[in-house]
């Protein structure tokens, strides 16, 4: 998988996710607020901003074969195999980095 697309995927996952906790809690009356913000929607602010941590194993190969494949991917396991003869040069890297982000919001109307 490319490092953009599990970034991307993982970012849509959890904003998803919060949005489906929300929406499930209201829907069946259950008490208690996820991620809550006292006020309206204007009131959402600099406050809410949580980080995703990222810590990641990444790798880059460089391959010799018919055809040239390039970038950098998010490690993972591959099975199989295929009776072309190539030779692959793997340097495995590892990245940490956060990225800020408002998750969806339970919107409560009085102030503690």
């Amino acid at each position: 998988m490319e490092l953009k697309d599990f970034i991307t995927a993982t970012l849509i996952e959890i904003q998803s996710g919060v949005s489906a906790a929300i929406k499930h809690t209201q829907k069946n009356n259950i008490p208690g607020a996820i991620n809550p913000s006292w006020g309206g929607t204007d009131d959402i602010n600099a406050s809410l901003i949580e980080k995703v941590q990222f810590d990641i194993a990444v790798t880059v190969s460089d391959k010799s074969a018919g055809s040239v494949e390039g970038g950098i991917k998010v490690v993972g396991i591959k099975i199989g195999g295929d009776k072309t003869a190539s030779s692959e040069v793997n340097n495995v890297s590892r990245i940490q980095f956060s990225i800020p982000i408002i998750p969806p919001v339970t919107t409560v109307n009085s102030k503690p």
